[in-house]
């Protein structure tokens, strides 16, 4: 297993100088580029050099996606309407992961999401959570304790939160007319 990074992108004022020699002088050492443009955050930069490298349409997976300040935990979520614009997932899908949960974006259409194989290895736990972050939706759900139907969900009005999978559920269904913000929590974590 390589555990060396790929590339260390950004306007690089935190990098500290031991973690950039670190991965500098690794036996495959990570290209380390300077950007300052500070018109475009860190992540926009990765989630770009991530594109240019594998192909536009390239699934990206974020680590310790949400955690921490507000403001940031909010541009993340920004970011998962950037990268992913369009009726579809042309240019891949985003994915914020962090210790305690797994987030993102569900485009206008129905949605079928796994969240168990019945073999007792569950990835995922009970909470979920479904927010609107851009215009009002209309939702329908199956597979939680809590569904609904034909639901308006928007800022300011209601929005569901701290919902729950059902136990028997191995695939939870969301339907929705606009773009909203999926979240999950992961086993372990409850």
């Amino acid at each position: 297993m390589n555990n060396n990074l790929d590339a260390i992108i950004g306007d690089l004022d935190s990098l500290l100088p031991n973690v950039r020699n670190h991965y500098a002088f690794q036996d495959e050492p990570a290209e380390i580029i300077h950007d300052s443009d500070q018109e475009s955050t860190d992540f926009t930069k990765a989630v770009s050099w991530a594109r240019s490298k594998n192909g536009a349409n390239v699934d990206i997976v974020a680590l310790g996606g949400l955690g921490g300040r507000v403001d940031q935990g909010i541009s993340q979520l920004h970011h998962l309407y950037l990268f992913q614009p369009g009726p579809r997932y042309e240019q891949g899908r985003v994915f914020l992961l962090s210790g305690q949960s797994l987030t993102f974006l569900l485009k206008p259409g129905k949605h079928a999401i796994h969240v168990r194989d019945g073999g007792g290895g569950d990835v995922f736990a009970k909470h979920v959570g479904i927010v609107p972050l851009g215009e009002p939706s209309v939702i329908t759900t199956h597979g939680l304790e809590w569904d609904v139907e034909n639901w308006e969900t928007h800022l300011g009005g209601r929005i569901s939160t701290s919902n729950h999978v059902l136990p028997e559920t191995k695939t939870v269904i969301v339907e929705t007319t606009n773009q909203v913000i999926f979240t999950i929590a992961l086993a372990g974590t409850e």
